[in-house]
């Protein structure tokens, strides 16, 4: 490391040993492919989740009628295969996940992805990728993890935190809204911020919103004359 490097990590707070192994992405999978090794009820798992965000295989000797009901709509690629050649599957592969019955074709399959320097999902023990719980309301989306080691504790903040993003989402829509209202009335990017935070901060807005979005909207409208007011007496 050099001591340029060595200093910005002691600015930043960092220190060697204690900085996490994983960082929290928001990943584009759409034309991503991701390869399934395993039809059973983890790759049934895992295929219900990844085939909603990229273009999703599963490769295996056999499938649950689950899993070949999703191919049968579509959702998936269920490819037949003894798996003694994985790395054909690989060439196009962006994400893999192992998740067979056998643990040691488990590390031999997330092996040869990672001398390809493709990432993998493992299912047998804490690897390079993490999926988290995840909680999607409209424009907000929420990532949950314990690393694996409380799944129960991850369960336990999902449900807390869906409740507490019920209007959330309708916030979301709120402030774009109110984005493009200001950018015409007000120049000033910090000016905005100010509006923008006094309306989030707002109980009354909050309380409007749980009644409905046009209640909220008129709420937070009443600030942002209020704000256009003040302006127009300090100039």
């Amino acid at each position: 490391m050099s001591f340029a490097s060595s200093r910005l990590r002691d600015k930043l707070g960092f220190r060697i040993g204690v900085v996490m192994a994983h960082v929290p992405l928001f990943i584009d999978l759409r034309d991503k492919s991701i390869v399934i090794f395993g039809g059973g009820h983890v790759g049934e798992r895992k295929a219900k989740v990844f085939c909603a965000y990229g273009l999703t295989k599963v490769v295996s000797t056999s499938f649950t009628e689950e899993l070949l009901k999703m191919a049968e709509n579509g959702l998936i690629d269920a490819i037949v295969d003894d798996l003694r050649d994985v790395d054909k599957y690989l060439a196009d592969a962006f994400l893999v996940v192992p998740a067979t019955n056998n643990r040691d074709l488990n590390d031999v399959i997330a092996d040869h992805a990672k001398t390809k320097n493709i990432l993998v999902n493992q299912v047998d023990g804490i690897g390079e990728v993490i999926m988290p719980s995840i909680i999607t309301k409209n424009d907000i989306q929420v990532g949950i993890s314990t690393m694996g080691k409380s799944p129960a504790t991850a369960r336990f903040l999902r449900q807390r935190i869906e409740s507490l993003i019920e209007n959330a989402a309708l916030m979301v829509k709120l402030q774009e809204e109110l984005r493009d209202i200001l950018k015409r009335e007000i120049d000033s990017q910090v000016e905005r911020r100010d509006v923008l935070e006094a309306i989030i901060n707002n109980r009354e807005v909050w309380a409007a919103l749980a009644r409905s979005y046009e209640t909220g909207r008129k709420a937070a409208l009443r600030i942002v004359a209020r704000e256009r007011t003040k302006r127009q007496v300090i100039t």
